[in-house]
C-alpha cells in the first residue's frame, strides 16, 4: 500500500470518529439540559412530587425521626448515597431494622422531603 493511501484511511478513519463522538456526546447534552429543566421547573413551582426508592437501612433514630439509608439514584432529585430521611411517622420506623432491604416511598417538595411509606424486600 503506497504511503499516501494509508494516510488517506488514517485521517477518513479519525474524522468518522471524531464525528460519531461529537454526535453520541450531543444526544446526550441535549437529553441531560432536558433533565435538568424539569428538575428546574419542579423546583421552582413548589410542586409536591414522590419517588419510589430502594435502599438499605444503615441506622435508626427514633429520637430525631431520622432513618439512614444507602440508596440508588433518585430521578431527577440526587445520585446514589447515604443519608437520611426523616419519617413522616414514627410506625415506619418500627417496621424496619438495621440492614434491611427496603422500598421506600419519599414524598416533599425538595428539600424537604420524608419518608412516607416503607416495605421490606424479599431477601434472595
Amino acid at each position: 500500500m503506497r504511503a499516501w493511501k494509508a494516510v488517506v484511511l488514517i485521517n477518513l478513519a479519525l474524522v468518522i470518529g471524531v464525528v460519531w463522538g461529537y454526535a453520541v456526546w450531543g444526544l446526550r447534552a441535549t437529553r441531560l439540559e432536558r433533565e435538568l429543566a424539569v428538575a428546574r421547573a419542579a423546583a421552582l413551582a413548589g410542586v409536591e412530587r414522590e419517588w419510589i426508592v430502594e435502599g438499605v437501612v444503615r441506622a435508626i433514630f427514633p429520637e430525631l425521626n431520622v432513618l439512614v439509608i444507602t440508596h440508588g439514584d433518585i430521578a431527577g432529585y440526587m445520585p446514589a448515597m447515604t443519608m437520611g430521611f426523616r419519617t413522616a411517622s414514627p410506625k415506619i420506623q418500627e417496621a424496619v431494622s438495621v440492614g434491611d432491604a427496603v422500598r421506600f416511598t419519599l414524598r416533599g417538595v425538595p428539600p424537604t422531603i420524608a419518608v412516607t411509606a416503607i416495605h421490606k424486600m424479599a431477601t434472595r
